[in-house]
Parts: C-alpha cells; sequence; structure tokens
C-alpha cells in the first residue's frame, strides 16, 4: 500500500449523468482523476477511504462553456467582470471550465494577445480554462502565426463578419483566414452578421436621433445576420474550414446553416459545419427592449435578443442536434457602466449579458424539466460537447476513468424564482426572478472540493490554462 497516494472519495448513491441516460452507478475518484465508474449491483470492488451520499441527486461531469469573455478590456479603459469574480460564479453554478477569447489590437502579434490574456488569467481564475485567438489583421505575418498557436495548444479562432470599422473582416480577408485556419488543422469560429447592413441600419438610426437603449436591435436587422450565416457557411464549404457559427439568435439562421450542411453532402464533401446557440438566445426576448430603459440597457449585447418565436424552433434543434452547443457569451458589464456609456447613445454601450452561472440550471428547467431535451442530451451540450468540439474531449465533459475528476452533485427537483449571483449585478440581470428547477450543490474541481452546500469553499484561486488539440473527426455535428 502506498501511504503517500491521495485518499480515494466515492460518490455513491445518485445517478450519474451520461450521454447514454442517467445511470445507476458509484463513481470513486482520487487525486485529481476519476478512477472508476462501478454499476450499483457490482461486487467486489475496492472500498473507499470515504463515502459520500448523493442519494435523489445527480451527478454530474462538470460543465464546459465554449464561449465567455471575463475581463475583457475595451479601448475606452472599460473592462468587463474580471477573472476571479466571474470564475466564481462559473463554479457555483457547476461550469469547471470555460474558453475565453485573447483579442489582440490591430497589428499585434498574436502570441503577445495570448500572453496578456494568460498574464490576466493567472493567479485569478477559479476554474479551469482555454483561449481562442480572435483575428483582426489577415497580413501574412499575422497567419504565420497560427501554426505557432496551434502547436501552443491554441487551435480555435475567431473572425468577424460584423463591426465594421472595428473587427470587420471583408469577404477576401475571411477567405484568407479561413484558408490559414484550415491548412494549420485548426476551427474558425465566425460571428456572422453583416457589417455593412448593420453599419447602414444604425446610421439611419442615429441620423434621426434614434439612439436609446431600445432601438439597439433596429442596428442588428434580422436579414443581416441570416445572409452573412449563408455567407460564411458557402466560403467555409469553398476552403474546407472547419466553422463553428457562434451566438445563432435566429430560426432562420439555423435553417441557412442546415442549407449548407445539406450542399454539403450533396457535394460529398465533409467539411465540419457546427453551430452554437447560447443562453440569453434561448430564454430572453426582444419585449425587455421595451420595458424601460434600466432593462433595455441591460438586454444590449450583439446578436441582440430577438422575438419569443425563436425560443422553440432553437431549443429544438439543440435538442435534435441541429444546434451542438449550448453557451453563454457570458460579457458582463454592470448597469451601472452601461448607464454612463449610454449618454452617447445605444451605440457607444458595452455589449454583453451574463449567464455563466445560470446556464446549468436554468437550461435544466426550461429545457430538461419541460421535457423539450432528455438529460442525456443536456449532458452533451452543456458538457461533453463543448469539450469535444474544442479539444479537450480527452480529460473533459465526461464521468470516466482518467478523465478529471470535475464533478458536479446537482438536485434536480427544487423550484424556485433565480436570484443573480452574488458577484453579479442585480439591477443588470436578465434572470432575476426567472422560474428556477434544480440547485447545484457541491463541485469539485481536478479532485477538490471548491463548492459545498452551494457556497464557495475554495477561495484560492486554482483554475490552470488547458492546452488543447482537435480531433475534428469526433467533433462532427453528426455524431451524437
Amino acid at each position: 500500500m502506498n501511504n503517500n497516494a491521495p485518499p480515494t472519495i466515492r460518490l455513491q448513491g445518485g445517478l450519474l449523468a451520461t450521454p447514454q441516460g442517467l445511470l445507476e452507478a458509484d463513481l470513486d475518484f482520487s487525486g485529481q482523476q476519476i478512477i472508476r465508474v462501478t454499476p450499483r449491483d457490482s461486487c467486489q470492488i475496492p472500498e473507499p477511504d470515504h463515502v459520500l451520499d448523493a442519494t435523489n441527486r445527480w451527478i454530474l461531469p462538470g460543465a464546459v462553456d465554449a464561449h465567455t469573455h471575463f475581463g475583457m478590456p475595451l479601448s475606452d479603459g472599460l473592462n468587463s467582470l474580471g477573472w476571479r469574480e466571474s470564475s466564481e460564479a462559473a463554479l457555483l453554478g457547476g461550469t469547471t471550465t470555460i474558453i475565453d477569447f485573447a483579442n489582440p489590437s490591430m497589428g499585434q502579434p498574436l502570441p503577445v494577445a495570448v500572453a496578456r490574456w494568460q498574464e490576466a488569467a493567472e493567479h485569478r481564475c477559479l476554474c479551469d480554462y482555454g483561449l481562442h485567438v480572435t483575428v483582426v489583421d489577415t497580413s501574412e505575418e499575422r497567419l504565420a502565426e497560427i501554426p505557432l498557436l496551434v502547436a501552443a495548444g491554441l487551435p480555435t479562432f475567431k473572425g468577424f463578419l460584423a463591426y465594421k470599422g472595428r473587427l470587420m473582416l471583408e469577404a477576401e480577408r475571411l477567405r484568407l483566414l479561413m484558408a490559414a485556419v484550415q491548412e494549420a488543422g485548426a476551427m474558425l469560429l465566425v460571428h456572422a452578421e453583416d457589417g455593412e447592413m448593420n453599419a447602414e441600419a444604425e446610421g439611419v438610426l442615429r441620423d434621426t436621433g434614434r439612439i436609446g437603449p431600445r432601438w439597439h436591435p433596429l442596428a442588428h436587422p434580422e436579414r443581416s445576420e441570416e445572409k452573412a450565416v449563408a455567407e460564411a457557411a458557402a466560403m467555409a464549404l469553398e476552403t474546407d474550414c472547419p466553422l463553428l457559427l457562434v451566438h445563432l439568435s435566429l430560426a432562420a439562421s439555423l435553417d441557412r446553416l442546415q442549407d449548407a450542411r445539406t450542399r454539403r453532402d450533396h457535394q460529398g464533401k465533409s467539411t465540419l459545419l457546427l453551430g452554437e446557440l447560447c443562453l440569453h438566445h434561448l430564454l430572453a426576448d426582444e419585449g425587455i427592449y421595451e420595458a424601460g430603459h434600466r432593462a433595455a440597457l441591460a438586454a444590449i449585447c450583439s446578436p441582440p435578443l430577438r422575438s419569443a418565436g425563436n425560443h422553440k424552433p432553437l431549443g429544438l434543434g439543440l435538442a435534435k442536434g441541429h444546434l451542438d452547443l449550448l453557451s453563454t457569451d457570458h460579457c458582463e458589464f454592470d448597469l451601472k457602466t452601461k448607464s454612463a456609456a449610454a449618454a452617447g447613445g445605444f451605440h457607444c454601450v458595452p455589449n454583453g449579458c451574463s449567464g455563466v452561472g445560470e446556464r446549468l440550471v436554468l437550461s435544466h428547467t426550461h429545457l430538461v424539466a419541460r421535457g423539450i431535451m432528455t438529460p442525456q442530451r443536456w449532458i452533451q451540450v452543456i458538457s461533453e460537447a463543448p469539450a469535444r468540439i474544442m479539444g479537450l474531449g480527452f480529460r473533459k465533459g465526461r464521468l470516466a476513468a482518467g478523465y478529471d475528476a470535475d464533478l458536479v452533485i446537482f438536485d434536480p427537483e427544487p423550484e424556485y424564482r433565480w436570484e443573480p449571483l452574488a458577484q453579479s449585478d442585480r439591477a443588470g440581470s436578465l434572470w432575476t426572478g426567472i422560474p428556477a428547477k434544480g440547485k447545484v450543490q457541491d463541485v469539485w474541481l481536478r479532485g477538490q472540493q471548491v463548492v459545498q452546500n452551494g457556497r464557495l469553499v475554495q477561495e484560492q484561486p486554482g483554475g490552470i490554462f488547458l492546452p488543447r488539440r482537435l480531433n475534428l473527426n469526433s467533433s462532427n455535428e453528426n455524431e451524437r
């Protein structure tokens, strides 16, 4: 016996939530890893050092949010809610891994931006994290850095068709980026809104004095997103570039993605075409923009909230596998910050909403508890699929021997009204008072308990940077 070995802990009596269903099994972990999953009726298994009772609760793999913006700096000196506060919200909400974005300024080497983001996260982030890299400069020098970053464990990049004059890549520049990403064996994430169309719509609003926050959605016409989704998907097929269309907000956008997949299949191609849904586009709607100045400010995000008629087809699309993962685009600015910026008009207000602490519970409430989605599909879209797609499927997102002991004990029964987590700005939250069913009780990150009975018990930041490696075959949207 090795007296220096870490103790073995057993989670006993609960239902293990897996992509195959809810299993009556016990889970043992030791140190940082899961060591066995044992059906309840098994005999002759080693006795653990400690047993924790999970009766009447579900044991989940730690959730993975593939789209966040923690502590994101803006050019005017503002920052979204920081790494420490946002990662605490993540853990309390059952999310143990996030993937954020390193955003270089124009002309800045991509590795320099990555180092800046890692420095910001170091000694502040409580959960594990990876990084995507935004590309705004498609010069030969910048594109040559892409393979270097892939080799360093950063295999996902982002390009914008939106934000003319700031982040937008014209069609030919996006095509260059796709070609470079494809050649490097990486994947491109695209914010699909037509920057020209949005700029024209915004100009009309500003010229006619309609600059209050209620007018924000009119600066992002639905046709703009639908058109850009179709164009990005067509370009991905041309270049054979693996593509993830992020934060789709419209049923029509999902239709355009499905159209592109049909064309791909008819052409005998295998280009990866993925779609992401975010929590706010699933649960909140454009009526908030007419609910008063403060409510409209809180809801400024891009793409904006859309009509409630999109919720059902998007939710069903996620349940059926037509959309591949549920993320948050968590980028929280408090209402005071948004209010100060609003003096210049809606176009001056920093975009973003909270969600990293709400995603697990509220998606269970509105998808699983209402029978729209099975528990096994839910675990796929909040944990297994984002880990697999983003190159972490070898260690995150599953309850299996050898995987990180990122574990959540979840009680699916309590019903209540959601109250924002202490780290969030209550006044600026979209989620205050929304019906909720289920509670995160206990959380472990790589075998260390970080949340107990709904309270943070590990104050010291223990999150680590996660190098990733894509397996594009296992990321296929048809693999369920």
